[in-house]
């Protein structure tokens, strides 16, 4: 197993280019979330229908454009808008919005009373939430990369070979995932330097390192999947990163993508990028042992998918030798 795993990382050699370009845009990306963190974020872009002068309604909270026609109701669906208000006749303000009820009441208190002091929603996304959020993409697909040895192992009939030699299945293929899993460290490091540092990054060193274990479990597991019943790496790579990419962004891994449709809410629940982001919130208000499954759904997908590769490795070339 030993051997295995210092085999990958010399096979790691001739890819140091793609490693570091790979490290930097990680590296950038958890910059980005503490730095976007750190400034006043605007907690949404509201449309003010009136044809006459209005008071100040300024507010560092919202961004308000004055209108004198009404936006379509598309303009909500499209999320130009996060809500339409409508001046009443008493003064009152009349708001249409697609989010819930809390965010509404919260646009009418700012539009009456500008310097109001809002509480903080437990939805509302902390530093350790967007540094998570913001670089589940590129662990995911830096799952698939450092996956290559077993992949090209697979491709070239060397698989077949080793199955055969004295060296334990289990171990090799134990071996492959270890070197995977490896790949999440220089970015926890970074986060260990960034709290020596002086920088505020959310959650604690040992909250990264779970919540970076279980990323490294479920991205290991799917490449793991994909390699195992698509036979061209390169075509599995292309794959499963754009599953990745399109699986993370709809489950709101830089911001949240359902504007409460109930329809849409159900079908991203079912992905395991969400449950992990559902998570990340119950830890970052201290609720994880309320909510336990969130973890026990990425868990059982993660393990379900590395039984199904497994399986059908064993059968493919462990048994036929």
């Amino acid at each position: 197993m030993i051997n295995v795993l210092k085999n990958d990382f010399c096979r790691m050699k001739p890819r140091l280019a793609a490693v570091l370009i790979m490290l930097t845009v990680t590296v950038i990306s958890i910059f980005f979330a503490v730095f976007i963190t750190g400034v006043q974020q605007v907690k949404g872009h509201i449309a003010v229908v009136t044809d006459h002068n209005i008071p100040n309604i300024e507010t560092s909270q919202l961004r308000i454009d004055t209108v004198s026609t009404a936006p379509l109701h598309s303009a909500l669906v499209r999320q130009e808008y996060d809500a339409i208000a409508t001046i009443n006749a008493d003064g009152t303000y009349h708001i249409e919005t697609l989010r819930n009820d809390d965010f509404k009441n919260m646009v009418e208190v700012l539009l009456e009373n500008p310097q109001a002091t809002v509480p903080a929603s437990k939805e509302d996304r902390s530093t350790g939430v967007n540094v998570v959020g913001f670089i589940m993409i590129f662990l995911g697909m830096s799952s698939f990369f450092y996956l290559f040895p077993f992949a090209e192992d697979k491709e070239q009939g060397q698989l077949l070979r080793i199955s055969a030699s004295p060296v334990s299945f289990n171990r090799y293929l134990a071996a492959h995932l270890l070197f995977c899993l490896c790949s999440f460290l220089p970015p926890w490091i970074m986060l260990v330097i960034l709290q020596a540092a002086g920088w505020n990054i959310g959650f604690t060193i040992g909250q990264y390192a779970f919540l970076f274990l279980i990323l490294a479990v479920l991205g290991s597991s799917f490449a793991l999947l994909m390699h195992t019943f698509i036979k061209k790496p390169d075509n599995a790579n292309m794959l499963g990163n754009s599953l990745m990419i399109v699986t993370s962004t709809l489950a709101g891994c830089f911001y949240s993508f359902s504007k409460e449709n109930a329809v849409l809410d159900h079908v991203i629940n079912l992905i395991p990028q969400k449950q992990f982001m559902n998570f990340a919130i119950d830890l970052q208000n201290g609720e994880v042992l309320q909510h336990l499954f969130p973890m026990l759904y990425i868990i059982v997908i993660s393990l379900l998918m590395f039984a199904v590769a497994y399986l059908k490795l064993k059968h493919d070339y462990a048994e036929r030798v």
